[in-house]
């Protein structure tokens, strides 16, 4: 059987079918070596060790009885007399107690007649004609008839009986007894080889355990390690149990399918380098924050163009003053070049108010003024977050309402504040929501929520919620892994995903804040 070719369902089948056959047959032969025990131990409580006590008995209720008989012949007493008769129906007594102990047990009953029939044999010889002569006052006679030969041969031959009897019983009993002290040495063989069983079985799976998953999957992961690092041409090879291969097959076509992906999309920046160097240059100016800790929050974002490398569409995250940070993702209508610079200069003024310690509403004040001419107006959404007061404090200009989500999933929805931005003007009114340890705030564009429901249609700032709220906690509290999961749940489920551009934002509050 070539073990490589098993797959690991059936490998894991044979090992556990093989460990519970070799345990069984154990757990048969020690089972069977107790039940003999058992029986052992049981006969000799029951029936051997009574049995051993009446047939000493007997024996010397036997010899008391011809001791008292002879007593009777040679002094004519009463007494000596009712001692013979006592010790007589004692015997009798025992052998009816033996017949009920031996039921079941034709030898040592068979035994046991035949000490009946020597009694019997040695009162008709012995016992009757001595007291039958007694009797009749012939004192002589009666001596005379208890030491005749044949008398003492009947006695011998009883008394034979009885001790036969009584050594039979002895030597079961002994037996008896071998084997339960055997069992006990026999049961602590059984028990270490079943040790040693158990103990070679768990090496046996740490082994497997080790070749056939965890090498396995460190080469895979060694492989992806190197496969991501460009060029991203190192191979990951399938290894392994048909399982983790197709695992590895599936990893490698991925790399594959990536690879010419990245091929293209180099492909086609160097042509817009070469041929477009302002875009080039538009499109590093618009280039979002880098992930990670901004001024104590996890914040985590994406800008993804739907045509072309420009996006009207941005994200930035302002360190300021006092362990605050400010947030704002904008959008700005149209495309092409001069939405691009629409967005650059919004995007810009507000940076600069924000940084100068202006309040949310006041930073679309200051921007407003580059809008009086232009033909593009732009939606957004400023919020500056407080880690004293553990607030938000937010304008929004005719954005997507974001939401702020509990670390026990309750939920804030930052709603618009006043218009969009553009040269018809406008106010802006400031809210503020609290954001304790925990919480987290995704904002987003329109790319993220128009025309992406599964049946068509637009997604709103609640299933954007449930999404989140959907999350286990410990993902709740990853800002990265919130973004990711949230943009791979909606892609998967919208049919038209490059229509628009997406820009998405999450900052999450961590707990060690507290």
């Amino acid at each position: 059987m070539d073990l490589t070719s098993l797959s690991l369902r059936r490998r894991l089948l044979f090992v556990l079918t093989a460990s519970t056959g070799l345990l069984v047959i154990i757990g048969l032969v020690i089972g069977v070596q107790y039940l003999v025990s058992y029986n052992g131990a049981r006969n000799l409580q029951a029936k051997l060790s009574p049995a051993a006590e009446l047939s000493d008995n007997l024996l010397l209720a036997q010899s008391s009885a011809s001791g008292d008989l002879s007593d009777y012949v040679l002094t004519g007493r009463e007494r000596a007399l009712v001692s013979y008769e006592t010790s007589l129906a004692e015997a009798n007594s025992l052998i009816r107690a033996l017949e009920a102990t031996f039921d079941g047990d034709p030898p040592l009953l068979g035994q046991l007649a035949g000490v009946r029939a020597a009694q019997e044999v040695w009162l008709n010889d012995d016992a009757t004609p001595t007291l039958d002569a007694m009797d009749e006052g012939r004192t002589s006679a009666a001596a005379r008839a208890t030491n005749k030969p044949k008398a003492w041969r009947s006695y011998d031959s009883m008394i034979a009986a009885t001790i036969d009897l009584r050594d039979e019983v002895e030597d079961q009993r002994n037996a008896a007894r071998a084997t339960v002290t055997a069992f006990g040495t026999q049961l602590g063989v059984w028990l270490f080889i079943l040790a040693l069983v158990v103990a070679l079985l768990v090496a046996y799976s740490s082994v497997s355990l080790d070749q056939w998953v965890i090498k396995p999957l460190r080469s895979i992961r060694r492989d992806l390690h190197r496969s991501v690092r460009v060029p991203h041409t190192h191979p990951v090879e399938t290894v392994g149990p048909p399982e983790l291969q197709a695992v590895a097959g599936d990893a490698e076509d991925l790399r594959r399918t990536l690879v010419a992906e990245i091929d293209e999309a180099t492909a086609a920046r160097d042509g817009l380098m070469q041929d477009a160097p302002l875009v080039a240059a538009m499109q590093s100016l618009m280039r979002s924050p880098v992930h990670g800790s901004v001024a104590g929050y996890e914040v985590a974002g994406i800008s993804a163009t739907a045509e072309g490398v420009l996006s009207g569409d941005w994200w930035d995250a302002i360190p300021l003053a006092d362990d605050r940070l400010a947030l704002v993702v904008g959008d700005t209508s149209g495309h092409g070049t001069g939405a691009v610079l629409t967005a650059l200069r919004t995007r810009d003024l507000l940076r600069v108010a924000l940084i100068e310690g202006r309040s949310p509403g006041a930073a679309f004040s200051f921007a407003l003024d580059a809008m009086a001419f232009d033909e593009n107006f732009v939606t957004a959404f400023v919020a500056v977050v407080d880690s004293t007061s553990h607030t938000i404090t937010y304008a929004n200009a005719g954005h997507h309402p974001p939401v702020v989500v509990t670390i026990d999933k309750d939920t804030h929805v930052c709603s618009g504040t006043g218009p969009l931005v553009s040269s018809l003007g406008g106010s802006w009114e400031e809210q503020t929501v609290p954001f304790e340890p925990g919480s987290l705030l995704i904002a987003y564009t329109d790319g993220l929520v128009e025309n992406r429901a599964p049946g068509g249609g637009d997604l709103n700032v609640d299933d954007v919620s449930r999404i989140v709220r959907g999350f286990e906690r410990p993902v709740r509290l990853d800002s990265s892994e919130v973004l990711s999961r949230v943009v791979s749940h909606i892609r998967e489920h919208a049919g038209n995903w490059d229509t628009d551009d997406v820009t998405a934002v999450v900052i999450g509050h961590p707990l060690m804040a507290l």
